[in-house]
């Protein structure tokens, strides 16, 4: 039996983000970036800071956040002979080693709530024949976790960093950033795999100008982002795949936005359950449909698609 969606409960779910907590954590994490920067190019000359592009890349762009949203960035660091090195042979299992230690160490630090920073000392001060993506992620952890307190945890990854501290940054919040190389001529970020041995582009310059554009064009756009998030993550505990949802919206014609936001919502819903998905272009580029778009394949959102049609049905829309 399909249950009713009340305008109430549309208009709660639009306003249910707290907006001033969001710019000022986005605050807090852009000037924590930027001071682990300038203390990692005190010490390394592979790094300088106006050659660092940090940006939020999923639902914190728009601010269409649920309670199980997290903080995810890109940051972007243009430097050829980091990216040149770091595609040399690598043996991957001693790196995944050095990866645990480094881990360990920090742990233990962790532990000790007046330990010396000189105690452990950063890759980029030590002499080494080649400095790769791998150590720069040491190195920023390093530096990062001297301008966080002791309570907070910095969790290393393959490809990106995950931060959580109540008292630094707030309840409930999780904070990932991964760090990659940026092509500062096409705007690219170049995200490193390991076990491949290869760099992916990702390429959100088309994403960011769609997303401008439309809302510019359609007052309720964000609106409905977040509340496809929000229903979505009230059934499966998780946000969807945002490329995916703004793809979604994004397709739909403006004329559909010309209302409130419980009728929008309506109108947006009915006419993405009535179109072909080979018509749905990504938001990334418009000369591929949604299943053809890297970003949303790789990420297994053609899952999350049958989801949050299958969410749509409960509901007498």
């Amino acid at each position: 039996m399909k249950r009713n969606l009340s305008k109430d409960l549309i208009e709660g779910l639009r306003d249910s983000t707290n907006v001033e907590f969001v710019d000022n954590l986005n605050y807090t994490i852009f000037a924590l970036v930027d001071q682990t920067l300038k203390e990692l190019s005190n010490k390394s000359s592979f790094i300088q800071p106006d050659k660092a592009y940090f940006t939020p890349v999923n639902e914190i762009y728009l601010h269409a956040m649920t309670s199980q949203s997290e903080f995810t960035y890109f940051l972007g660091i243009a430097n050829t002979e980091i990216e040149l090195n770091s595609l040399d042979k690598k043996h991957y299992f001693k790196n995944l080693w050095k990866r645990f230690v480094r881990a360990w160490k920090m742990s233990r630090k962790k532990k000790k709530k007046k330990r010396k920073k000189q105690d452990v000392e950063p890759t980029a001060t030590v002499t080494k024949d080649k400095y790769t993506i791998d150590e720069l992620k040491n190195d920023f952890v390093y530096y990062l976790s001297n301008l966080i307190s002791t309570s907070s945890i910095i969790y290393e990854y393959e490809d990106h960093i995950s931060i959580i501290g109540k008292e630094d940054f707030g309840t409930n919040v999780r904070i990932n950033i991964y760090i990659t190389m940026y092509d500062e001529k096409n705007g690219i970020f170049k995200m490193y795999n390991e076990r491949k041995n290869r760099y992916y582009d990702v390429d959100l310059n088309e994403r960011f100008k769609n997303l401008n554009n439309k809302i510019e064009n359609c007052e309720n756009f964000v609106n409905i982002i977040k509340i496809y998030n929000s229903l979505y993550a009230r059934v499966y505990n998780k946000v969807p795949n945002q490329i995916l949802i703004e793809s979604l919206v994004f397709n739909c014609p403006d004329i559909l936005f010309e209302h409130d936001v419980y009728q929008t919502f309506l109108n947006v819903s009915n006419y993405i359950r009535m179109t072909d998905t080979d018509a749905i272009r990504s938001i990334c580029n418009n000369s591929k449909s949604i299943f053809k778009e890297k970003l949303i394949i790789d990420a297994g959102a053609q899952v999350e698609f049958a989801r949050l049609i299958r969410v749509l049905d409960t509901y007498k829309i």
